[in-house]
């Protein structure tokens, strides 16, 4: 298992990328590159739990932890995905504690959450570490709600104090459509939001995370966010391609 650095996550910056084509050999491609972490987007990406175990497979023997975003807190879901090895899950539009605990309980082993218990998975080398694993998987899993409405940022502190919640990670572009200004990450009220969303984290030793733009980065590290994410797959294929397009078409 290639849990999260726990030790970088609590002091330095973390760096991750989405990849949402549900191509294992794209995974394969970023897990050598040396990001500390990689969002396998089962929301919004091509991929399904199907393709899952492949993408997983394709981050073995990195440093990469890999981090799977699904669409809902789903105990059924949580359990194939982290079975399979994830070291973690992103849960998408929390907006309350009750569903931040809900998210934590169904990522945790019992006492500490209700997720269901086989030895022979994936996660546990098919039960051969399967000790090793029952005693990490509560301490090491990665909990990541997501913060994309108001209510979000308004229980933010609430948010960030459920026990076993680690990162507050802002989803942009919902954030700036459910403020009232799609696409736009500028507007006084917008930055507010993310203010509010990093104190929280502080107040509560937690981590703020958000998926940012390159010419964003600096500001939002200067804000405090310190798990990010910047770029995906597709949009690398897609700027490759124009690119050598451009280069012949001139």
């Amino acid at each position: 298992m290639q849990w999260i650095d726990r030790k970088k996550l609590a002091h330095g910056l973390m760096a991750g990328t989405f990849l949402n084509l549900g191509s294992a050999t794209a995974v394969e491609v970023a897990a050598e590159l040396g990001f500390d972490w990689l969002l396998i987007d089962l929301e919004h990406g091509s991929g399904s739990l199907a393709d899952l175990r492949g993408m997983l497979l394709a981050c073995r023997h990195s440093v990469a932890a890999p981090i799977v975003r699904i669409r809902s807190v789903d105990p059924d879901t949580v359990k194939f995905v982290m079975d399979s090895g994830a070291a973690g899950i992103m849960f998408p539009y929390v907006s309350t504690a009750a569903e931040a605990r809900r998210a934590v309980e169904t990522m945790k082993y019992p006492p500490q959450g209700s997720r269901g218990v086989a030895v022979v998975t994936r996660a546990s080398h098919y039960g051969a570490r399967w000790d090793e694993y029952y005693e990490q998987a509560n301490r090491e899993s990665l909990v990541v709600v997501q913060i994309e409405t108001p209510q979000a940022v308004a229980a933010a502190e609430h948010i960030a104090a459920i026990e076993g919640v680690d990162v507050l990670f802002v989803g942009p572009m919902d954030l700036s459509v459910n403020l009232g200004c799609p696409g736009d990450f500028t507007p006084p009220h917008f930055l507010a939001a993310l203010e509010q969303v990093v104190a929280a984290c502080r107040q509560h030793g937690k981590v703020a995370g958000i998926l940012s733009r390159p010419q964003l980065v600096d500001q939002h590290r200067q804000l405090g966010f310190r798990f990010l994410a910047l770029g995906s797959d597709t949009g690398a294929v897609q700027s490759g391609l124009q690119q050598a397009l451009h280069a012949m078409r001139r």
